[in-house]
């Protein structure tokens, strides 16, 4: 998991740096030589595709997707971790959707024959950000759910000898 972890991290923070740094260099051409990169543009909403996904891996390891708490402050520690459980189980539904459908997009990509137009990429490439991210997701989503799961089960455990 340390290697799953590394690579997401240094994917995400390496392709945002790639991405500032081409963005700024086309923007001091654009303003101040007036010359202007076709391919600058393209790459960097392709970039942005996958550090979306693979940075939605990240945020369900770290627990950090978007949620209501105010709700959640009122109820006790062991009804948090059930309603954990069950956003958890929900969104890995999601992510299974959002893996089967991912690769159906990857198989049309690579049927098609499609590519970008300044960078001529094969556009299943691009496509694969969402199988990838989906797949990272749901991992990431079953080993905190899996955490809940026995969390909650030693509380109990615990409160039964008490």
């Amino acid at each position: 998991m340390k290697r799953v972890k590394r690579i997401e991290e240094g994917f995400v923070g390496i392709s945002l740096l790639v991405v500032t740094i081409i963005l700024f260099v086309n923007i001091v051409l654009r303003y101040g030589f007036s010359a202007n990169t076709n391919w600058a543009e393209e790459l960097i909403r392709y970039v942005m595709i996958w550090i979306t996904f693979i940075g939605a891996a990240i945020c369900f390891r770290r627990s950090m997707h978007v949620g209501i708490d105010f709700f959640i402050e009122f109820v006790s520690k062991k009804w948090r971790a059930i309603i954990a459980i069950y956003v958890n189980i929900a969104s890995s539904l999601f992510m299974i959707f959002l893996l089967y459908y991912g690769i159906e997009l990857v198989k049309f990509g690579m049927d098609s024959a499609q590519i970008t137009p300044s960078l001529q990429i094969k556009m299943y490439i691009i496509y694969m950000a969402i199988p990838i991210g989906a797949a990272l997701s749901l991992m990431h989503l079953v080993i905190n759910t899996y955490h809940h799961i026995k969390n909650l089960q030693s509380k109990s455990i615990e409160e039964k000898q008490i």
